[in-house]
């Protein structure tokens, strides 16, 4: 039987793969050096295993170590924060013209509770003022939420469209529960001194972006957790809302520690993660689960929780008379589509929950063609397009909320 021929366009397609795999060989050895020394460089900075032992947490795995620096990459892109070249752009125009520079009208360091971190920045609108007063969350982490100067001016901005803002200094470098505990003080501070600045106490919306978005979340269940707690041990001692009964145990020492906690009448989230649970299932499937903020903030076994979605749901399936009012009447959720640090997903998620629980007006605003959508950064530009976008949302959210508080 006469050999069969390999054509020539197979023999030149190979020939080809060849010359090239060999050309680029030389650059395939740097490269991944390169790599490695990027990986392993993060993971003795941000591992806390590596204090320990350094050598034994290095990954080694080719598959493991370009897993992580994909995910590391995605970040670093998620960080720049929205359409960056438009941005750059509007933020230089508006510091070359004068008229476009803003008026500062803030109020600084405000003693608004017992220790001597608990400041407040409150920013005063001008002309305009609609008596709705929104709480910035300061915090893109959960292990170190601070005030930062990043997030005057996008105070600023949002007091210039007649909101009375206020930026609290909450935390330090400690858990959680320590900042949340912190924001319920400055918020309990607002909702007392409201009418000696001018603003109205049942129009108090908080809201955040990223770690700061969750504990916003989280906040805003205390009352509806609370109340659920409360009814549940006059029928059954110890009675568990959660699955896991070390999950529902960390939840309840967290609720206990804000006391009276306030109807929020709104939030607004921004690129927040909602389910720890999926988060850390996620950062695992990346092969970063001890790399990131989350591993650090978030003991083991009690993601369930810090997570506002499933407590939402839990709520809503094992109580039929908790009243739909101890919850946010207004909730405006914006992610970009293409976030990676966070997915889309947790925002997803977080809008079903919060219909199916029956609050009455539930945004979603998906930004189609964005990796993170960060305010704090896009409204250095106030005139820029994303920024104009973010503001007639917020002022959108706000107004309808106002509306019914008016009925």
């Amino acid at each position: 039987m006469a050999r069969k021929l390999w054509p020539w366009r197979a023999c030149a397609w190979y020939v080809g793969v060849l010359g090239a795999a060999l050309a680029l060989l030389p650059f395939a050895i740097p490269i991944t050096v390169v790599g490695y020394a990027v990986v392993w460089v993060y993971t003795w900075t941000h591992d806390p295993r590596a204090r320990k032992n350094f050598v034994k947490v290095l990954p080694v795995d080719p598959r493991r170590v370009f897993r992580c620096g994909q995910a590391l990459w995605a970040g670093m892109l998620d960080g720049l924060g929205g359409p960056t070249a438009a941005l750059v752009w509007a933020f230089v125009a508006a510091k070359l013209s004068r008229s476009a520079r803003a008026q500062d009208t803030a109020v600084r360091d405000i003693q608004y509770g017992p220790l001597a971190k608990h400041r407040l920045d409150l920013f005063v609108p001008l002309s305009t003022a609609t008596g709705a007063v929104v709480v910035i969350f300061p915090g893109y982490r959960w292990s170190r939420t601070k005030r930062a100067r990043m997030y005057r001016p996008m105070a600023q901005t949002l007091c210039g469209d007649g909101l009375f803002v206020v930026l609290p200094r909450v935390g330090s470098q400690g858990s959680p529960a320590d900042a949340l505990e912190d924001f319920h003080v400055a918020v309990q501070w607002v909702v007392a001194n409201a009418a000696n600045f001018g603003a109205d106490a049942g129009r108090v919306h908080v809201m955040g972006c990223g770690a700061g978005a969750h504990l916003c979340a989280m906040y805003s269940l205390a009352a509806p957790l609370r109340t659920w707690y409360a009814q549940a041990d006059r029928m059954a001692r110890g009675a568990q809302l959660l699955a896991s009964a070390g999950a529902d145990a960390a939840l309840r020492r967290t609720v206990r520690r804000i006391r009276h906690p306030p109807r929020v009448a709104g939030l607004v989230l921004v690129s927040g993660v909602y389910d720890v649970v999926a988060q850390r299932r996620y950062e695992a499937d990346r092969c970063i689960e001890h790399l990131t903020a989350a591993a650090r903030a978030f003991a083991t076994g009690e993601e369930e929780a810090w997570s506002p979605a499933l407590a939402v749901r839990a709520l809503r399936r094992r109580s039929a008379v908790l009243p739909p009012e101890l919850f946010p009447q207004s909730v405006l959720l914006i992610h970009g589509r293409l976030d990676s640090t966070f997915e889309l997903a947790q925002s997803q998620r977080m809008f079903r929950e919060l219909c199916a629980v029956g609050v009455p007006d539930v945004q979603m605003k998906i930004y189609a063609n964005l990796r993170r959508v960060d305010p704090a950064i896009a409204l250095l530009a106030p005139r820029s397009a994303l920024a104009q976008s973010l503001l007639e949302d917020i002022r959108a959210s706000v107004k309808n909320q106002e509306s019914r508080h008016a009925a």
